[in-house]
């Protein structure tokens, strides 16, 4: 069983899941209540079927007695039961998971070879985008975990109408290494909120995770 990842953090734990099983494996290993089958029966397309059985299956393996997923309207993601908050990501091939006991969890992930360049202008602010360059060139790399760092950051605080490029902000200077910490800035009209963040490289796949404590 493909749990490629499995990270104890302080509170809480990160799970990281490689899908390789074809679909009735999947409906299998994820054991779906009858409420959970009639959600799963609104799915059309095989893709989004499979991340949304792995995600039950990964959290199983991450939580004994695993509570029901549910969603708030704003498509934030809870658990029914139990003592966990919950942050979930995916990209193509992989689904995650970050629980947390005591503050609001935000995690993302990406294939590091997603070119990430064409939509940049889109998310980041001047000064991201010149800590994305490589001398002369931007590194694809760095997008990858700006984008990553802000979509985490936007998974965890709560509050709505998010412009990336001004509200969220990403202290990177440097990411020469597989794993490493830093810091983002959530800012509002009247304040700001600094956040923790931490990066990982496993396999092909960037994974960027924090909380929000308000």
């Amino acid at each position: 069983m493909p749990l490629i990842l499995l990270k104890h953090i302080e509170e809480g734990q990160i799970g990281l899941w490689e899908i390789s099983e074809e679909l009735e494996e999947l409906i299998q290993l994820a054991k779906l209540s009858e409420a959970d089958k009639t959600t799963y029966s609104e799915i059309s397309t095989l893709n989004r079927k499979k991340e949304w059985l792995a995600t039950r299956v990964l959290l199983s393996k991450l939580y004994q007695q695993a509570p029901r997923i549910n969603y708030h309207g704003d498509g934030r993601p809870y658990l029914e039961t139990g003592e966990f908050q919950i942050s979930i990501s995916h990209t193509k091939g992989y689904v995650s998971i970050m629980l947390h006991q005591s503050a609001i969890p935000g995690i993302d992930i990406e294939l590091s070879t997603r070119n990430i360049e064409r939509v940049a202008s889109r998310f980041l602010s001047y000064e991201e985008t010149e800590a994305c360059r490589n001398g002369s060139e931007f590194s694809n790399r760095m997008h990858v975990i700006h984008w990553c760092a802000k979509e985490a950051i936007f998974k965890m605080i709560p509050f709505s109408n998010i412009e990336f490029a001004t509200d969220i902000s990403i202290k990177l200077n440097d990411a020469k290494l597989d794993h490493g910490i830093f810091k983002g800035i959530f800012n509002t009209k009247s304040d700001y909120y600094p956040i923790g963040l931490e990066y990982l490289e496993f396999k092909n796949v960037v994974i960027v995770w924090g909380c929000f404590r308000d």
